[in-house]
């Protein structure tokens, strides 16, 4: 029993050090590859920099829809066989949705705002007979994120914000399980669970009368309660061997820091830099805690399987060009530099170190009316996975060695209404 739940438990995590975090698919952030924690605009300021909210006026709704496609290609370097290898592809669909309110309150600006995205998920799907089934088949992670956040101008130069979040995890995984007699056994887990964090943020213009910005936001990481059920597909004969059973797993969500910075040279270019800081470090193991009783120990089951993440930076440049009126064109480019640790890399998320561009565009259809697009696309460095054997430990045994050849890309759609009862005001006489 144990052996068979630690060769299930070593391969749920969906990520390595780069995390699980995906980019932003509000359309305008994803076009500039994220780049806009000091350029927000509308009520995606809500989740990107809840300062912002200040700078803005009225009432403004965004809606967006993406879909992230990813996979992965293993190589054979060990004995393994056959090879080539890759995922079979099923594309997710996050959405993001954020409604803000704007005004002024005795001179000084105010926002208030609310939404809900998708900041962190994936999905993999081997195919169920592959070499490294015995270490994993298919994970399908969501993280779901709902924020209450307010930001208020101190002085027309200082702006500070934050607020509430609330992240909510699920987990539907299967590994496959080498039984006496040649045969396999299918074990599946579904679980889930949330947590509350907070928001802070700044924004600073320097000089009022210059068009330069800096903007700063950081989201406490939280630590998600999981639990659900886990079921053994085995033949009858290890039925009362492997009972079903639910598990309790802790799920860490890392702290992030954003920092950014955008200038208008000119009033129809819009440049636009940031850094990303995101503390996956504190993701060092998984725990699953069973129901039943481990016979070695007299204590109900628990495994902890390490992980040793490093932590994640991310390098982000973006820009925009205001062509007409109506349409603006955007482009943006970010490097990954993923702490991604070869001897522990489950092949459980296309993960390492990345380079990545984007392009998208927004056209205002009718006036305070708007519709955003995005693509984004990632480039993978090749990542080459040691041998489980070569630590003498199980720490890493969820490692299952091979090259992989990863890929990932997002597309964005997204449409934005502002309606601003100042603008509709007549001017009064002096």
């Amino acid at each position: 029993m144990r052996k068979l739940l630690l060769a299930l438990l070593l391969v749920p995590a969906l990520a390595s050090a780069g995390g699980y975090s995906i980019p932003s698919v509000v359309s305008r952030d994803l076009a500039m590859s994220d780049s806009l924690v000091a350029d927000q605009t509308g009520a995606g300021a809500v989740f990107r920099n809840p300062a912002a909210l200040s700078r803005l006026s009225g009432l403004d709704l965004t809606l967006n829809g993406g879909i992230i496609g990813n996979g992965s290609t293993w190589t054979n370097t060990t004995s393994y066989y056959p090879s080539p290898v890759t995922t079979d592809f099923k594309a997710a669909t996050p959405l993001a949705f954020f409604v803000s309110w704007s005004g002024k309150i005795s001179g000084h600006g105010y926002g208030v705002g609310a939404g809900v995205n998708v900041p962190g998920g994936g999905n993999v799907f081997w195919p169920s007979d592959w070499a490294g089934r015995h270490s994993f088949i298919s994970v399908d992670r969501k993280l779901f994120g709902a924020y209450l956040t307010a930001g208020f101008e101190i002085i027309p130069q200082i702006r500070v914000g934050g607020g509430f979040v609330y992240y909510y995890a699920t987990e539907k995984l299967s590994v496959a399980k080498a039984l006496p007699g040649g045969s396999d056994g299918l074990v599946t887990v579904a679980d889930s669970g949330g947590a509350p964090s907070w928001d802070a943020s700044l924004e600073i213009q320097p000089l009022l009368d210059v068009p330069f910005r800096i903007g700063l936001d950081y989201k406490q990481q939280v630590f998600m309660k999981l639990k659900g059920p886990a079921n053994f597909d085995f033949p009858p004969a290890f039925g009362a061997v492997y009972p079903n059973q639910e598990f309790n797993h802790v799920l860490p969500y890392p702290s992030t820091f954003n920092v950014g910075v955008a200038w208008r040279p000119v009033p129809t270019v819009d440049l636009t830099a940031g850094y990303t800081y995101e503390h996956y470090s504190v993701y060092t193991s998984d725990t699953f805690v069973g129901q039943t009783i481990d016979p070695s120990t007299g204590q109900p089951l628990e495994l902890s399987v390490w992980r040793n993440y490093g932590n994640a930076s991310i390098f982000r440049l973006g820009g925009a060009w205001q062509v007409l009126p109506e349409l603006e064109l955007r482009a943006g480019f970010l490097y990954d530099a993923s702490g991604v640790n070869p001897a522990y890399f489950n092949p459980s998320l296309p993960d390492g170190k990345a380079w990545a561009g984007s392009l998208g565009l927004g056209w205002e259809v009718v006036k305070d009316l708007s519709i955003n697009a995005a693509f984004f696309n990632a480039w993978f460095e090749t990542l080459n996975s040691v041998p489980a054997a070569s630590t003498p430990t199980l720490d890493n045994a969820s490692s299952f060695p091979g090259q992989y050849k990863n890929f990932a890309w997002v597309a964005s759609l997204g449409v934005n209404w502002k309606w601003d009862p100042q603008a509709s005001k007549p001017a009064t006489a002096n």
